[in-house]
């Protein structure tokens, strides 16, 4: 028996290495069809812009429709801080009754609550023959409508927004994470926060806004002001512009003298679209000598009267204007 020509035996070994060549260069295509085109390395790269404040790169590859709302979370400083601490979980891909589109699903804990969201991509092409081509569905951005009374700002994200008539609309992203809230010297509302998962999610956050211990302190030091500018009206049981007088039947000889003994508490709350005092309640004692008109007899006066009060307050940029309501 003849042994094999090495002429065969060469053809043969480049055959088994063509084979094996193509069989890695099909792998490697595979591989990098996978990882480098597929749809989940699509919803990486827009995790990535997300993470990154770029709203523009974000947009482009979710196709999506921006809402008619304010756009101040969909770049910079605001769009970093709605994925601050993002942590991806598992991303995986499952065929959807139509051809040639996938479901890549999210697993992700934000804000410390492990939520999912979920985008549909179609392939709509290739590149370089070997690679496809997938895009993100169309769709639309969720939104944020953020409401504060008595308030036509806040912070968002970080960055400060304009809450007109108190109230405003803003574009997002999903998945994110919105965080509203407001501080100033006089006024502040602590932040209320929500995760938007999905395209068709909506967040409603409503600011409780309340007095600063430092306007509560400043209003405080006005009423004071005022009560005790009504005590020093000298010899008088009813000073004028005041909450406290004292009537009685008897001749009441100077001097008459007035001293705060009870100062109100300052309870400052939002009211129709101002900021109102709750009553000023207080006590107030009255100190002179009383003549009795029947019997002549002279004793000391020593009253001590309850009074109540309203006040109008205004807050601007100016100050702080105190108006006393007397009835």
């Amino acid at each position: 028996m003849q042994g094999t020509s090495p002429v065969i035996k060469a053809v043969a070994t480049w055959l088994t290495a063509l084979m094996l060549t193509i069989a890695a260069a099909v792998v490697v295509i595979w591989l990098v069809n996978a990882k480098v085109y597929g749809p989940s390395k699509q919803v990486e790269d827009y995790l990535q812009a997300l993470q990154e404040g770029d709203g523009a790169r974000a947009l482009g590859l979710l196709n999506a429709e921006v809402p008619e709302a304010n756009a101040a979370l969909l770049g910079g400083e605001a769009l970093r801080a709605s994925t601050d601490g993002l942590e991806v979980l598992e991303i995986t891909e499952a065929d959807t009754t139509v051809d040639d589109r996938k479901n890549v699903e999210v697993a992700y804990r934000l804000d410390g609550i492990e939520e999912r969201s979920a985008f549909e991509l179609e392939k709509t092409g290739s590149r370089w023959l070997f690679f496809d081509q997938w895009s993100f569905r169309p769709d639309s951005l969720p939104s944020v409508r953020i409401t504060a009374a008595n308030q036509n700002e806040a912070v968002l994200n970080g960055i400060p927004v304009l809450l007109p008539e108190g109230t405003n609309t803003f574009a997002a992203f999903y998945p994110s994470r919105v965080a509203a809230s407001f501080s100033s010297g006089y006024f502040e509302a602590p932040e209320q926060s929500g995760v938007l998962a999905t395209a068709s999610g909506s967040l409603d956050l409503t600011l409780q806004s309340r007095a600063t211990p430092e306007l509560v302190d400043a209003v405080d030091a006005r009423v004071r002001e005022f009560l005790d500018n009504c005590a020093g009206e000298q010899n008088r049981l009813a000073p004028p512009g005041c909450p406290f007088y004292h009537l009685t039947d008897n001749r009441v000889e100077p001097p008459i003298t007035w001293e705060i003994v009870e100062y109100p508490t300052v309870e400052i709350s939002p009211a129709e679209g101002h900021w109102g005092l709750a009553p000023l309640n207080g006590t107030a004692r009255v100190t002179a000598t009383q003549t009795d008109l029947f019997s002549g007899a002279q004793s000391p006066l020593v009253e001590e009267k309850e009074f109540s009060f309203g006040a109008r307050l205004s807050v601007t940029d100016g100050g702080i204007s105190l108006t006393a309501v007397i009835e």
